[in-house]
């Protein structure tokens, strides 16, 4: 018997975390896994714990706890500390925008990481927006999948991920508390998991993302852009030489701003305002990992998306 514990993160975001809670309970999965659901509260809101409580009598137990110290880095190494605390042979991150799109999709997560003998396993997001379709802003998001199945990865993130217990047990803390406010902290998770010798694979285990109309703006995904952009510097120089990061961060600063630019002018000739937000994203994303060699940080999340 295997347990599995899935670990949700949510601040403030009640009405979504209750869809994703009450999507989880449909989950099917074979007798020899024991799965559980782990929610913790970056924001000890009196509302989530309420949803919570309402849904404690489902076949899947869910276990609520609060992480008082704001930052996402903070509530994600308690999910770490306590999935640890409770012997769980794996660890499962989804984010409370999101919901499982298939039934199966904790298992078929737990049966790719036996079948490819990987200690990580991640797979695609699909994004909505709040009508449940898709337009250009979800489509910059999270363009379509172009990974294969059990194709190795080096990037993968936290929004639908499989870690291992071993992955817990030799990277922790597994988030760097640098990253509390500024994002990136998974990134940085997947580069040290690398450099560790661990082994990440992509499945066919998708999750389904609501994209609030708050961020289809130009506004945020330049933002967006920036701080990915940053993000992706910090981590390689706290992970690699100086040399090293500063000559792969400029290189890349480059390279993002000319792939940018080109969309831009493509956009122009298509009229097509998907195309040119693309190219602004890019744009801002080459800005944003030059300055990051200069120590300059940015906090995405201080504002809340959602409801």
């Amino acid at each position: 018997m295997e347990k599995v514990t899935i670990a949700i993160i949510t601040c403030k975001r009640p009405i979504w975390l209750a869809r994703l809670l009450d999507a989880l309970q449909e989950q099917v999965f074979s007798e020899d896994l024991t799965l559980s659901i782990l929610v913790v509260d970056n924001a000890c809101d009196k509302e989530t714990k309420d949803i919570v409580d309402k849904r404690r009598s489902g076949r899947i137990p869910i276990h609520y706890d609060v992480e008082g110290q704001a930052g996402i880095v903070y509530a994600r190494n308690k999910c770490v500390s306590i999935t640890t605390s409770m012997n769980s042979d794996y660890l499962i991150f989804i984010d409370d925008d999101e919901w499982p799109k298939e039934k199966t999709w904790a298992s078929d997560l737990v049966l790719s990481a036996k079948k490819y003998a990987a200690d990580i396993v991640t797979s695609h997001v699909i994004s909505v927006d709040e009508a449940g379709k898709q337009n250009w802003a979800t489509e910059i998001l999270y363009p379509a999948p172009v990974q294969s199945e059990g194709q190795e990865l080096s990037v993968f993130y936290t929004n639908n991920l499989l870690l291992s217990k071993h992955v817990l047990a030799k990277m922790s803390p597994c988030f760097d508390e640098r990253f509390a406010m500024t994002g990136a902290s998974d990134y940085h998770f997947a580069l040290k998991c690398t450099h560790a010798g661990f082994r990440c694979i992509y499945t066919d285990a998708p999750v389904v993302e609501e994209m609030p109309s708050s961020r289809k703006n130009i506004k945020w995904f330049c933002r967006r852009g920036f701080r990915s952009g940053i993000g992706f510097t910090r981590s390689h120089i706290f992970e690699e030489s100086l040399l090293k990061a500063v000559l792969k961060s400029s290189i890349l600063s480059i390279v993002r701003v000319i792939r940018g630019v080109l969309l831009i002018v493509k956009a122009l000739f298509l009229r097509s305002k998907g195309t040119l937000v693309d190219g602004l994203f890019r744009v801002c994303s080459g800005v944003g990992t030059f300055m990051g060699l200069f120590g300059v940080k940015h906090e995405e999340y201080k504002k809340i998306h959602g409801k």
